[in-house]
């Protein structure tokens, strides 16, 4: 129930797009892995979409990352281009075209591909309509890359439909590399923009940091090098043509890294999140290049590296952040959010070198300490995201 004198619960959810998707993601993403895991260990046959493995992949990148991304679009694109936030009820069709999606997947089985395909896509396809024009007009060229990695993504779905329909083979395959492609250059240009910035802005509370001037060279060959893999997967150019373009964008992507003075930020736990999962997507581009050019790690390490580590990490990080910013909170991180970034930290490193030893156990311990963390997450931010900001603000 509200609280007396507060607005009912919808008009507080609608009030700013971060705050009914960042809620979804989470519990998407607690509801995803649980029925991961029942999988895992034999206890459910799994969803009949394509295989166990595609649906839960699926669910996981278009279902919980894609509702982070539009949480953060959505807040920050009114920001960027100072045009009116989505809210109300427009908010409210956008966010039943996310749901529309999920219950699809599930009733896969009993529903035509066709519908099922057209169902789950209508969210991707509306995210576009929705923040497009937003981010087509701030001013900012380079911000008009959002709405071409959008697009991107609803390609990659509509590939794993596709598969699902009988119309190619192998497609989902390719429909999830894709996917992943382009969060990871969403990634990219996110962390560029925020990370030196929020880096720069908490140091400077200790002492005197000086600017950190951008190298454009180093920006331009940063998206080359991520337009290069993209389209190296897409045209099925091969592993060995991909390999080099990985490579290069984890190498660039290092060096933007080294330059954010990461090891500052080891007290402060809403930076070093963020920090620990751009380390993961540099590894993760590395580690896929090397797999992808000599076969001696397994692909599914590389995918984790990058799911798991790097968007896992940052999709925490982001969220809280905005979370605590646009609700008028203190951008501190309490010990159990503290405890849930550091919890999806050793995640990681389970799927990624545990299972090399441990196979079994480091899944489904590496699934239950991911289900842990954003279980806590929700326990923090429910009353956050459920509530007026204390300040008295809109949004």
């Amino acid at each position: 129930m509200n609280a007396p004198g507060h607005p009912p619960l919808p008009s507080i959810l609608l009030a700013y797009g971060f705050r009914p998707f960042f809620l979804s993601a989470a519990i998407c993403s607690i509801v995803s892995m649980v029925a991961w895991l029942l999988v895992l260990d034999g206890q459910w046959q799994g969803a009949t979409f394509l295989t166990p493995s595609i649906c839960h992949a699926h669910e996981m990148l278009f279902g919980v990352v894609a509702a982070s991304a539009a949480g953060f679009l959505l807040t920050a694109s009114p920001l960027w281009s100072k045009k009116p936030a989505l809210t109300g009820r427009p908010l409210l069709l956008l966010w039943l075209a996310w749901l529309l999606g999920r219950l699809a997947i599930i009733a896969a089985p009993w529903l035509p591909a066709g519908w099922v395909a057209a169902l789950d896509l209508l969210f991707p396809l509306a995210l576009i309509v929705a923040t497009g024009p937003n981010l087509w007009n701030t001013g900012k060229p380079v911000q008009r890359i959002f709405p071409v990695l959008l697009g991107i993504l609803a390609m990659g779905d509509g590939l794993i439909h596709g598969e699902a329909m009988g119309l190619g083979v192998d497609t989902a395959r390719l429909g999830l590399y894709l996917g992943v492609n382009a969060i990871i250059f969403f990634l990219v240009m996110v962390g560029g923009h925020i990370m030196p910035m929020f880096t720069r802005a908490a140091l400077a509370e200790q002492e005197n940091w000086p600017p950190w001037p951008i190298i454009p060279a180093l920006e331009i060959a940063g998206a080359v090098t991520m337009a290069g893999v993209m389209l190296a997967d897409l045209l099925w150019l091969g592993e060995a043509m991909a390999a080099p373009f990985l490579l290069a964008a984890g190498v660039v992507q290092g060096i933007r890294l080294s330059r954010w003075h990461s090891l500052q930020t080891r007290a402060l736990p809403l930076l070093w999140v963020l920090h620990l999962g751009y380390g993961w997507l540099v590894g993760g581009l590395l580690v896929r290049g090397v797999a992808q050019l000599t076969g001696w790690i397994a692909p599914s390490t590389a995918f984790h590296a990058l799911t798991v580590g790097a968007m896992g990490l940052f999709t925490l990080g982001i969220m809280s952040r905005v979370a605590l910013a646009h609700t008028g909170r203190a951008q501190v991180a309490t010990r159990p959010l503290a405890a849930a970034f550091s919890l999806v930290a050793v995640a990681v490193v389970l799927r990624v070198f545990g299972v090399a030893f441990w196979p079994f156990a480091s899944l489904i311990g590496s699934g239950m300490l991911w289900v842990v963390a954003f279980a806590l997450f929700l326990i923090i931010f429910w009353p956050i995201l459920t509530r007026p900001r204390p300040d008295g603000q809109a949004g």
